[in-house]
């Protein structure tokens, strides 16, 4: 059962029935700019903000798995001051990582002196010991990858003989250089291909994806590498599908990342373009599709204690995940949440994610157990 909670998100989580739980916490709070937007106020004395923020991390430290994380998502004003707050509450030691998020396709003239299109996302662990990596994709088997990485330092690296194949006729090349407008490298044996493979072992120079190790480990299996001309350029011919760890720069430009303009066009899809319909500071889908695929596993519960429009729990029900979202304005849940979520149980939902069927787990919203005690 999912649950969707309207409190403060400290109160909200004291109920111990929700420690333990959860995988993956994602935390949008407000950024105390001292703006107003539409649907909250984001402005509070600093020490407030702070404060605030130290409890709600405090009660979304006791919800987390042993093998959970915490994804803090923040622009760059005060998350020094986060960061020492979430060292304190989750420890130094369990620091994983800051991702920089390319949120806008271009800086904007109302910045006086520096323009801001990156924010930050905090991710620690509750026992970093215990945590899986953060592997968001995986390789297909078959796929060719290059040994040459351009930019790599130099080094020497030996092909053992049947190791690789060849597309092209059987020959003796010799020893040389084998340069190309952007990478340097020399064959430094001859090689002879007989029957379609290296007959010999022989060693290149070159600026090289991998280390003599893991050569060597990839050759135990033949052919496990392949080279299409006679420019000696070999590629690893992956054996397994392998997953992708998750970087620490998500970009438009380096590998698809969406930006702001895409989640307000996501919002106007889901809520209408008419003025003040769509969420003021919406974040977008395929963003958190990228990091709860990276944290979670179908099953796994994900936590959203700011959940303002509901774009973690939507991807979340998308992703066969279970979910808790805590939201202070009913009004929000009234208008947003509620009828997000109602749209992808009904069918209806706009914006739905390729190679997945969505949950049909039903929700129930409530006031918090702490809340109602009280």
């Amino acid at each position: 059962m999912n649950l969707l909670i309207c409190d403060t998100a400290d109160n909200a989580l004291a109920d111990t029935q929700l420690h333990n739980t959860v995988k993956m916490a994602f935390l949008d709070p407000p950024y105390n700019t001292g703006r107003k937007f539409t649907q909250y106020s984001d402005s509070s004395p600093l020490k407030d903000w702070l404060g605030m923020l130290e409890r709600t991390l405090t009660a979304v430290r006791d919800t987390l798995t042993e093998d959970g994380s915490i994804f803090v998502h923040l622009d760059d004003q005060y998350i020094h001051r986060v960061r020492c707050i979430m060292d304190d509450v989750f420890g130094d030691r369990n620091y994983v990582g800051t991702i920089i998020w390319e949120k806008k396709n271009r800086g904007s003239f109302l910045h006086a002196h520096l323009a801001d299109v990156t924010d930050h996302i905090l991710i620690y662990a509750k026992d970093k010991s215990k945590m899986a990596p953060l592997v968001h994709s995986s390789t297909e088997v078959g796929k060719r990858i290059p040994v040459h990485n351009k930019g790599n330092k130099p080094s020497v690296l030996e092909f053992p003989a049947g190791c690789m194949t060849f597309n092209f006729p059987d020959q003796t090349i010799p020893a040389g250089p084998m340069n190309t407008p952007t990478i340097t490298s020399d064959l430094l044996d001859d090689l002879v291909v007989e029957n379609g493979t290296n007959k010999n072992a022989f060693r290149m120079t070159g600026p090289f994806r991998y280390g003599q190790d893991a050569v060597n480990k990839m050759a135990e299996t033949p052919g496990a590498f392949i080279c299409p001309r006679q420019m000696l350029r070999p590629s690893f011919v992956s054996q397994e599908s392998k997953g992708k760890v998750l970087t620490n720069l998500q970009s438009f430009r380096i590998n698809g990342s969406p930006t702001n303009e895409d989640a307000r066009a996501e919002s106007e899809a889901i809520f209408g373009t008419e003025m003040g319909a769509a969420f003021d500071t919406p974040k977008p889908e395929a963003l958190l599709e990228r990091l709860i695929a990276a944290a979670t596993e179908p099953g796994d519960t994900v936590l959203d204690c700011f959940a303002g429009s509901g774009t973690t729990l939507a991807v979340a029900q998308k992703l066969g995940r279970n979910w808790i979202g805590v939201e202070l304005s009913p009004e929000t849940i009234e208008n947003y949440i509620a009828p997000r979520i109602d749209g992808i149980l009904a069918g209806t939902d706009p914006l739905p994610i390729a190679g997945y069927s969505p949950s049909q787990a039903s929700y129930s919203v409530r006031a918090s157990t702490a809340a109602a005690a009280a």
